[in-house]
Order: C-alpha cells, then structure tokens, then sequence
C-alpha cells in the first residue's frame, strides 16, 4: 500500500512540473520568434538571458535526474524500506521544485522583454506545439 502511495505520489510531482513549461521548447530558437516579431534589441535581451541562465538550468536538471536515479534505485532494490526513501523523495521533491523555479524566473524574465501582443502569440503557439506532441503520442485508432 505504501510503495502504491509513493508511486502516485511521484506521478503528481511529475505532471506538476511538466505543467509548470507550457509547451516545453525553446522557443527562442525556434520558427516562433519569425511569428512574432523580435526587434533585433529584443533577440539580444533574450539570449543574453537565456545565457545568464544557462548553467543553473542545467545544474537543476542533473540534479533531477540525480535524484530520480537515486531513488529509482532504492525502489529496484529486494526491500523497500518506507523509512529509506523519504529522504530520497524530499531530496527529489527539491531538486525539482528548484528545477521549476529556475524555468520560471527566466521564463519571467523572458516575458519582461516581449509586448503583451507577443506574449499572447507566443501562448497561442504553445498551445499548438502542445496539442501536435499530444497528438502525435496518441494511438492511432485499429
């Protein structure tokens, strides 16, 4: 019953923070930033920030997966002890609360140097490149 509760647990963490990156691309880099618009001074904002965040991206998502190994780990052991793991998924549950926190003050960041115009195309877009991943995983009907 408890390893069941663990496991729900871990679902809801990682459908938290999946929902925390709309459409979870880097859209600067992509055909979005032609439908927008971007002054050359707004593109030069924007990887200047994308830079300065850079390493701590990628720290938070080594420290992640770090910590989804380690518990994935002690889960494929024979015994699973309760009292064993609950460290693990405090330290998990940090690891990425400290990954979305990351994506976020960026993604502010980010937001700062757009118009409302852009931001609201920029959302519309991502709610197609969502919709297209959600629809390119879903099973094709026999």
């Amino acid at each position: 019953m408890k390893l069941l509760r663990l496991s729900v647990l871990l679902a809801f963490f990682s459908a938290a923070a999946l929902a925390q990156n709309r459409a979870e691309f880097p859209w600067w880099n992509s055909p979005v930033v032609a439908d927008i618009g971007l002054s050359q001074e707004q593109t030069t904002r924007i990887r200047t920030i994308v830079r300065s965040y850079r390493n701590r991206l990628f720290d938070a998502r080594n420290n992640v997966q770090k910590a989804e190994a380690a518990l994935e780990d002690v889960m494929n052991d024979d015994h699973v002890a309760p009292e064993a793991v609950k460290p693990l998924i405090d330290h998990l549950a940090n690891a990425r609360a400290e990954s979305t926190k990351a994506v976020l003050e960026m993604n502010i960041e980010l937001r700062s140097v757009l118009t409302l115009d852009q931001w609201r195309i920029l959302v519309r877009r991502w709610e197609e490149v969502k919709a297209k991943k959600t629809n390119q995983l879903a099973v094709p009907p026999e």
